[in-house]
């Protein structure tokens, strides 16, 4: 008798490669983003305090979002780095992140002179837990950096509660979460501070910048400042002499106008990545050797990328393995994600950030076997490249490779 898996054999074992059609993608670009590069042409003016299109960028994004205050910027390391500095973040504190990050999370932590400190990340949402942050609070302790991963929120109303109760301030990163909506809130609203990415990678873009957003008036005047050389620009300032140490991060009126474009077509783009990701999720349900990404309880997700974890003693398959069949199918994956956790790059394990002189973070130890979770996490990760214009074909063809690989594999077939 034939089996389901000798009919459908996968391209490493000779069947012929699940994907048949090039990966659905849209023009990005066009009519609507050119209209606003020109408004802000004729403008006499591309410097974002002068001209209107970052002003309209920023309200519109506040609105749209719930909240009093948006800042824009140059990036979205900008973005948090500017967070930072209107949190007060100083030399020597501490600022407990996720280890499994860009170092876009990490860089404005170190460059405040303070101390990153890494908690360890729910085995399948991939986001910090409130008891793995708790676990590495100290009396140094100033401000928890919630990196929302993959679309997905960490569980914020628990961190939040955890940072009330012990006095430290919850900034959430969200670079990877436009759109993304936790039990009933936008994304970046439940903690102090959020910060988003629009460079060229993410659900919208301007080609690099980023914002911030907060409902408190004094920390939106020192995100202000901390954007700009801490220059007060208003008509009626009674002085611009700086007060603290700041950046020049100002997003330029010509980012303005891209994002201001961009805006409307988030919802769209959520939308359709969140349809298409859940019915991935639905069809993979229960495929031997594969635990597939969990939303945070509460969370809907706006999936930047899908990325699943492999069971090697079920699928009899380790992640590279699994990946390059995937690859054969002719899927965009890749395994382990960024390698290895952040702790474990040489800025940290040889404290290296800096060419001479000490540094708060120098006397601590960085080193494999903090975050076990998530080194494991990496170890077994594989990671599917998402976009919005993935069509029904696109979903097929991918759900059927993924299952027709991962059975074969747990069969033994290999």
């Amino acid at each position: 008798m034939t089996t389901s898996t000798e009919r459908d054999l996968p391209a490493v074992a000779g069947g012929s490669p699940a994907k048949q059609t090039p990966y659905g993608r849209e023009k990005r670009y066009g009519a609507e983003e050119l209209r606003e590069l020109q408004e802000a042409l004729e403008q006499g003016t591309l410097f974002y305090a002068q001209g209107r299109k970052v002003r309209q960028l920023e309200e519109a994004f506040a609105a749209k979002n719930g909240v009093r205050f948006a800042v824009a910027c140059s990036s979205g390391t900008a973005a948090i780095h500017a967070a930072m500095i209107a949190a007060g973040i100083s030399p020597g504190d501490e600022v407990i992140t996720a280890p499994i990050t860009d170092m876009g999370s990490v860089v404005p932590i170190l460059y405040q002179g303070a101390v990153p400190v890494f908690a360890d990340l729910h085995p399948n949402s991939y986001c910090m837990t409130a008891a793995s942050v708790e676990a590495v609070i100290t009396p140094r302790t100033k401000a928890v950096l919630a990196v929302n991963l993959w679309g997905n929120a960490c569980d914020l109303q628990a961190l939040q509660a955890l940072c009330d109760r012990r006095g430290l301030m919850l900034i959430e990163d969200c670079a990877q979460a436009f759109g993304c909506v936790y039990r009933g809130k936008p994304i970046g609203t439940t903690g102090r501070i959020g910060c988003f990415s629009l460079n060229e990678f993410k659900h919208i873009s301007c080609g690099d910048g980023g914002i911030v957003i907060t409902d408190d008036e004094t920390l939106a005047e020192r995100l202000r400042l901390a954007t700009d050389k801490c220059y007060n620009r208003k008509p009626n300032a009674v002085t611009r002499n700086p007060v603290f140490l700041a950046g020049n991060y100002r997003m330029t009126e010509l980012q303005g106008a891209v994002a201001l474009a961009q805006l409307p077509k988030l919802d769209s783009i959520v939308e359709r990545r969140r349809a298409w990701c859940g019915e991935l999720s639905r069809r993979l349900e229960g495929t031997p050797g594969i635990a597939l990404p969990q939303p945070t309880p509460g969370c809907d997700p706006s999936w930047w990328f899908y990325m699943m974890r492999v069971e090697p003693q079920t699928l009899k398959a380790d992640a590279d393995t699994f990946a390059k069949a995937l690859q054969a199918e002719g899927l965009p994956v890749g395994a382990h994600y960024i390698g290895v956790c952040v702790y474990e790059y040489p800025i940290f394990t040889g404290h290296s950030a800096f060419a001479g002189g000490e540094h708060a973070y120098s006397g601590r130890a960085y080193h494999a076997g903090l975050c076990p979770t998530a080194e494991e996490i990496l170890r077994t990760c594989v990671s599917l490249s998402v976009n919005e214009a993935y069509t029904a074909a696109d979903l097929e063809e991918t759900a059927r490779a993924i299952r027709r690989a991962a059975l074969w594999f747990a069969s033994g077939g290999h």
